[in-house]
């Protein structure tokens, strides 16, 4: 603190010479001028002291046969009286704090806090629609109506605040929770694929079916509908329904196997993106295949945000390779496509009952037939005719 004082009222750096030097101590200490860093070498002392404290020595060594010296100046003082004629310093300054202030006034950055569920992307478009963006005027916004607007207009949110912290929006949110939401819509059980009963286990609902029924896809199984003699009532259906299934899986492909493989080129190219004002930091269009990734870099001063962005978006350069495949080669192919359909379809464990490769033009075609105990059931919501 000491220093920042001295600093701001001004020092000087002194070299004091002459056939008795020492008296310009003396006389410092007689009339309570404070010095420090005091130092010599040779005939010579070296100390500093407040330009304040400068002013008053000199008028009383005035008359001996001491010589002072100043080595260097610092402080406030002699940086102001050195620039005190540049008046674009001046000018720039106070354009610069006069930007700020203007900046100040709009909103820097729109940010999402509580989802889960629901993407920050589609938050923040239906707040575009609403007028809650970047760039926008701080003065008039009214956060309560937003927050309500926001609920009508993005479905699974519960409860939506706008925060509003000097230059920064936050749009904070709470989802409905996705067990009460479906558990309360009425539903019936339907068959997603054809097969033989073997075990039933509901929980809820009208049970219509029983173990060794036959059934086809989309046959009810469990209906929401529960009639008695003085009432309808609707539930949410819920429970398992296993059954034997069978079904027939065809893969095809080519001898000639053609693939987009990367190249090892990178491209990429940047945005800047200001209040909404989009820069573009390149030249040219990329005409070659690709996969493209996008990043979003938001620029930051003393940990806060600016209204500055830079988008990047990286392209890995493809090309296609051609590839001719034998026989064996084709037929391992077609089974990876085959494992990878199973996958898809979420079948679980099965057995194969039948497998046949057959001839195709150009290519060959592998024909499955697998059994499989599975879960069937599958929720279809009611829906209701309100007569509007």
């Amino acid at each position: 603190m000491l220093f920042l004082y001295r600093l701001a009222n001004g020092f000087v750096e002194l070299e004091i010479s002459g056939d008795n030097a020492e008296v310009f101590i003396n006389i410092c200490v007689k009339n309570g001028i404070t010095l420090w860093y005091i130092s010599r070498s040779g005939k010579k002392i070296y100390c500093r002291m407040s330009v304040k404290c400068f002013k008053a020595v000199r008028s009383a060594v005035a008359g001996s046969k001491v010589k002072i010296h100043i080595i260097k100046k610092y402080g406030l003082p002699f940086l102001t009286a050195r620039y005190k004629k540049r008046y674009g310093i001046l000018a720039g300054a106070v354009i610069f704090f006069g930007i700020l202030k203007l900046m100040s006034c709009f909103v820097w950055t729109v940010d999402v806090a509580g989802n889960e569920r629901v993407s920050t992307e589609k938050i923040l478009t239906a707040c575009e629609e609403l007028g809650v963006k970047e760039g926008m005027k701080k003065h008039g916004f009214n956060s309560k109506n937003a927050g309500q607007k926001l609920l009508l207009k993005v479905d699974g949110l519960s409860w939506a605040a706008f925060n509003v912290e000097g230059c920064k929006i936050t749009v904070n949110v709470s989802e409905i929770k996705e067990s009460i939401k479906k558990n309360s819509e009425p539903s019936n059980l339907k068959a997603k694929a054809d097969g033989i009963i073997t075990k039933i286990d509901v929980t809820a609902g009208n049970c219509v079916v029983k173990a060794g029924d036959t059934v086809k896809k989309g046959d009810l199984l469990v209906s929401g509908v529960i009639e008695n003699e003085s009432a309808v009532k609707f539930v949410h259906s819920s429970g398992k329904i296993e059954a034997k299934t069978q079904r027939e899986i065809i893969v095809s492909a080519d001898y000639v196997k053609k693939e987009k493989v990367k190249t090892g080129k990178i491209i990429k190219k940047r945005v800047v993106d200001f209040f909404g004002l989009k820069i573009p930091l390149y030249l040219g269009c990329v005409n070659k295949d690709y996969e493209s990734k996008f990043d979003t870099k938001k620029l930051k001063l003393f940990g806060s945000e600016l209204p500055l962005k830079i988008y990047t978006r990286t392209f890995e350069l493809m090309e296609e390779r051609t590839e001719k495949l034998n026989k064996k080669q084709l037929e391992n192919e077609l089974l990876g496509m085959f494992e990878e359909k199973v996958k898809v379809e979420k079948i679980g464990d099965f057995e194969v009952e039948n497998r046949e490769f057959d001839e195709i033009q150009g290519g060959m075609r592998l024909k499955t037939v697998i059994s499989a105990s599975e879960d069937i059931a599958t929720e279809d919501f009611l829906l209701f005719n309100t007569g509007n």
